[in-house]
């Protein structure tokens, strides 16, 4: 006689898993592999060294010394240095450099007249990271060369040099960066990037839990083996995946914060805590797709199509009081979103629990209030024995 219950349901899906080295790789080979591209791809932190191409019409000391202030930036590195215009756009049209820089004639004379004269920077708008660090350095070492060339105009005029400084720069600044304070891209994109991945994962591989049961006709199995009892049958099936997403997700979670270094301001055992419910509420929107569609194979489509919009919509490259209100209002049918709030105000803002935060747990809460409304339809589906497909689906 055939063993029912709980854990004769448990066991038998544990074993399928760890007996199947396709399950294997999807489950636990991919996600391992995303966290170590992410991790490899960003290990600097941010881009540096990006070639850019110098046209120097001058060929002066001063324009010279400009060409070394704009090379010693940790961005550029002056990779190519050309003789006429139309040379330097052919090497940005074949992708060899992000920048021309060009120094105008008279370069030198011009500074020692005290007339104004430009330095241009055409740099490639379609690559929004290397072209913000180009465009934010450049300025920074064109106006720290003309800063010194001010100052050392005023200086030959008569004023003392303290003078000067204070003329060319009545005011400093003086700023600090929060939360991340290396402004390093590593931190910033990882503690989105990994979860997200993993959520597709977590997706895909939940709705396979719950619709091959039903793809392959046995549902009326499964209701056998757990005595017509559906929440056994439900809980007992999924749990395994749960278990190892979880420790999965403390791996992802290890790796941030600790080898990585991403500034941490909460509770570690929290952060976990709230991944594992985030893992909850991915499964619950999984047997929600796999209830209501009439095949798995349209659940699996639907369901990661609907993951991977996920990022585009969480509000963390944009923010979200820069989108209209119909947006941000379809932001929150992301589960997604709420994650990655709650963790950016928790874990590396270190703010407390409050009214926002609460907020976002209640929006998931109703994504799995949302699959516990799909349960009488999927118990309707498993006593039929499975979807109403054609055989070859």
């Amino acid at each position: 006689m055939a063993k029912k219950g709980f854990l004769s349901i448990f066991k038998e899906e544990c074993y399928r898993i760890f007996s199947s080295p396709r399950l294997l790789v999807l489950m636990i080979g991919v996600p391992v592999m995303l966290f170590y591209f992410y991790f490899s791809l960003l290990s600097q932190g941010v881009s540096r060294d990006l070639p850019v191409t110098l046209l120097d019409l001058d060929k002066s000391k001063l324009s010279r010394q400009l060409g070394r202030m704009i090379d010693a930036t940790s961005s550029m590195d002056i990779a190519y240095e050309v003789s006429d215009e139309l040379e330097g756009q052919k090497t940005i049209r074949r992708g060899d450099s992000f920048a021309l820089i060009i120094i105008p004639k008279d370069f030198q004379k011009n500074i020692q007249k005290s007339v104004y004269t430009n330095v241009l920077c055409y740099y490639n708008g379609q690559y929004l990271l290397p072209a913000g660090l180009i465009q934010r350095d450049f300025q920074m070492a064109a106006g720290s060369f003309a800063a010194g060339a001010k100052i050392m105009n005023l200086q030959q005029s008569g004023l003392m040099a303290d003078q000067a400084v204070a003329t060319v720069v009545p005011t400093g600044t003086n700023s600090h960066v929060l939360y991340n304070p290396y402004t390093s891209y590593g931190y910033y994109l990882n503690v989105a990037f990994m979860p997200m991945s993993f959520q597709i994962i977590i997706m895909v591989i939940s709705i396979y839990a719950f619709g091959s049961v039903l793809k392959y006709n046995r549902g009326k199995e499964l209701l056998e083996q757990s005595d017509d009892r559906i929440f056994v049958a439900i809980i007992a099936r999924i749990l395994p995946y749960t278990l190892v997403f979880c420790l999965l997700g403390l791996l992802m979670n290890s790796l941030l914060y600790y080898k990585i270094g991403v500034p941490f301001r909460g509770n570690f055992f929290v952060v976990n805590l709230f991944f594992c419910s985030f893992v909850v509420v991915s499964q619950s929107m999984a047997f929600f797709m796999a209830s209501i569609m009439s095949s798995m194979r349209t659940a699996l489509t639907i369901g990661g199509s609907y993951s991977a919009l996920a990022f585009s919509f969480a509000g963390y490259t944009f923010p979200p009081e820069g989108m209209s209100a119909f947006t941000r209002g379809l932001n929150y049918i992301f589960p997604f979103h709420s994650y990655m709030r709650f963790t950016v105000d928790y874990a590396i803002r270190g703010i407390q629990y409050n009214s926002i935060q609460q907020n976002y747990i209640i929006t998931m809460a109703v994504f799995v209030c949302l699959g516990a409304l799909c349960i009488p339809l999927y118990y309707k589906k498993l006593k039929k024995g499975g979807y109403n497909v054609e055989k070859l689906d």
